[in-house]
């Protein structure tokens, strides 16, 4: 499997990669290779942003020859899924029409 990193200007080879994992910053997503050198994946807003990339591309191995690093658009909709919507868009409280 191959890899395209987020900004389009490498290709990562998976069966060379030895780890994926977040930077000391806690923003950027890198890989290591077997001979000691590695490469950024890609560069994302927050540490949450960056531990989604990695679980959006735990998901496509396997499952494509040729994979892309997700971007913010694709991040972004994975994480409204999983946290769901407390507050309408207009930032107000969602009204409950239960009883008492």
């Amino acid at each position: 499997m191959f890899l395209i990193n987020k900004d389009k200007s490498a290709i990562v080879n998976m069966d060379q990669v030895t780890s994926i994992y977040t930077g000391a910053d806690g923003c950027t997503l890198k890989a290591d290779f077997g001979n000691g050198k590695g490469c950024q994946i890609g560069r994302y807003k927050s540490e949450k942003e960056c531990r989604t990339a990695i679980q959006i591309i735990s998901e496509s191995i396997g499952k494509a020859e040729l994979c892309f690093s997700p971007q913010d658009d694709a991040i972004s909709a994975k994480l409204n899924l999983t946290e769901g919507k407390k507050y309408h868009i207009t930032g107000k409280k969602t009204k409950g029409h239960g009883g008492s």
